[in-house]
């Protein structure tokens, strides 16, 4: 048992609920707010008062100071904004101290605000120059030198045009819109960051502000001394995901087709090993060679394979569920024959993941929204080896396993593995509560009715737990818990869509109380 909590103020109450989900991500926005910021103004004041460009700033004025600031920033934002996609180094980090300090699950969150700010600044820096190009022409005469020209034509502008174009694609197509539906738009777009990247390289080194003494080009471009080491880290990153990725030559094994357009692929890969509630990123060679799509784990550390439930919603899902021999009705299907043989696929992972984290709490709250609850399949199966073989849970006490789905076939995914771990219960280890959020015909009503076995099994899911109608109401089952389990900690765990989850995370944050005899319920999200 953790040690009692002491009695504490109100303030240092309010400071340390605050600090359970929101705190720590907070003090990093803001320490990356505050650098660019001070960045910025240092910049700012150190090209104001060099005498080394008092020409230039007597042609350019204060445009001259707020290009060169904001470039600067441009390039301190591309030295952290590849280390937020190593997946590698994020999931070794992750499981060192600094878990403590840094909130790692965060990571892609971080990369896009990042990504925010380099537009941000990017507008700063053109609208300047533009400014810049027409003080020039202003100050030489259009018969020496244009606006137009030093904007389209000269190294600085054209180049410049170029990473702009770059960066406006990879951003549109980033938007969650187009990446939800349109995966393959986004993936290919994305890489689009070697043009800019490499533009950005080029776009400092044409030596257009000069120096008045000394070395002219003031030490030529200085955008490679910040990207460089994140450059290199990124680069052995995609190497080792692409070797580990094709070797050794992995095959599917199995396919078992679920209703709700859901595919179980089994894979076998002993060289990946696995952590339960990871996830891998899946490429079919036969499909596109260059594609990698991201799914959680549905298998145990236990099991000798790896296995993956994929909801079929897009253009590459719906091609490889095609591809291992699926049928979905479609009329595309029409005259298809089944697949002689299972595809050749590319595995790369595992990555760590919030769910990772479920053994390190007293108490684990698993909510799940349609095929979100993937990753609590992997979670839940190693449970119930770990019960089966008499292993020690550390930490953890009690589960509660919360399911919410539109469709009343979805919960026969994992019907059998439910029934199996409810059967073996001990003590009341499991609560498990199904959600049920579709209305019902009246059919389907009598239906559930006349197969309720005397009220021992549910007529939905075949479960003792009876099924739920409507959505979850968090107040109720935080209130519920917390009186439950006082003094404890509880990690809330979640994967599925964003409504859910921000009332989910809504409610952490207010039924959290870090009182002696209260309940913090600290919220992990499925992010990557």
């Amino acid at each position: 048992m953790p040690p009692p909590r002491k009695l504490k103020s109100k303030l240092r109450l309010q400071f340390e609920n605050y600090f359970v989900n929101e705190g720590l991500k907070h003090v990093w926005l803001g320490l990356w707010i505050v650098a660019q910021i001070a960045y910025f103004i240092v910049g700012y004041y150190q090209l104001a008062t060099s005498p080394v460009v008092a020409t230039f700033r007597s042609v350019l004025g204060p445009g001259l100071m707020i290009a060169r600031s904001a470039a600067n920033i441009i390039s301190f934002d591309c030295a952290l904004i590849l280390f937020a996609v190593c997946r590698n180094l994020i999931s070794y980090m992750r499981q060192t101290f600094l878990a403590r300090v840094v909130p790692w699950d965060k990571n892609i969150t971080f990369h896009i605000v990042i990504a925010y700010g380099i537009v941000f600044w990017s507008f700063v820096h053109s609208a300047a120059h533009f400014y810049n190009f027409y003080a020039v022409e202003l100050a030489f005469g259009k018969d020496t030198v244009t606006a137009m020209w030093l904007n389209l034509l000269s190294g600085p502008g054209w180049t410049g045009q170029v990473v702009s174009v770059a960066l406006f694609l990879m951003c549109t197509s980033a938007a969650e819109a187009v990446r939800r539906k349109h995966f393959e738009i986004f993936w290919f777009t994305h890489h689009l960051f070697i043009i800019f990247f490499g533009g950005t390289l080029m776009h400092g080194s044409f030596c257009l502000i000069k120096g008045d003494t000394g070395d002219i080009c003031r030490g030529g471009p200085t955008f490679w001394k910040y990207w460089i080491a994140s450059a290199v880290v990124f680069v052995i990153e995609r190497v080792t995901r692409e070797v580990r990725g094709r070797f050794p030559k992995t095959y599917v094994s199995k396919v078992v087709q679920h209703p709700s357009n859901v595919v179980e692929v089994q894979i076998m890969k002993p060289s990946c090993v696995t952590k339960a509630g990871q996830y891998i990123f899946i490429c079919c060679p036969e499909i596109s060679p260059y594609e990698w799509h991201p799914f959680t784990l549905t298998s145990s550390p236990n099991e000798p394979f790896i296995s993956l439930h994929i909801r079929v919603v897009g253009d590459f899902t719906a091609k490889f569920a095609r591809r291992l021999g699926c049928r979905f009705g479609g009329p595309e299907e029409a005259g298809m024959q089944p697949p002689k043989s299972l595809p050749y696929v590319m595995v790369d992972g595992p990555y760590g993941s919030a769910s990772e984290d479920v053994f390190d709490y007293e108490v684990a709250v698993l909510v799940g929204g349609g095929i979100g609850v993937t990753p609590f399949a992997s979670i839940l199966k190693t449970i119930w080896y770990r019960v089966k073989q008499a292993d020690s849970m550390v930490k953890l006490k009690k589960v509660y396993f919360i399911w919410i789905s539109r469709d009343k076939e979805a919960f026969e995914w994992f019907q059998d593995l439910l029934m199996t771990i409810e059967e073996e219960n001990l003590d009341g280890f499991l609560d498990i509560r199904s959600y049920l959020t579709a209305s019902f015909k009246p059919n389907e009503v009598r239906n559930v009715i006349l197969n309720d076995i005397d009220g021992q099994k549910d007529a939905i899911t075949g479960l003792k737990s009876k099924t739920i109608f409507g959505r979850p109401n968090f107040d109720q089952i935080f209130e519920e818990l917390r009186a439950k389990h006082p003094g404890t900690d509880a990690g809330v765990f979640f994967c599925g869509p964003k409504p859910i989850s921000a009332t989910l995370h809504k409610a952490c944050n207010k039924w959290t109380d870090a009182s002696a005899d209260g309940m913090r319920f600290f919220y992990g999200k499925e992010n990557f």
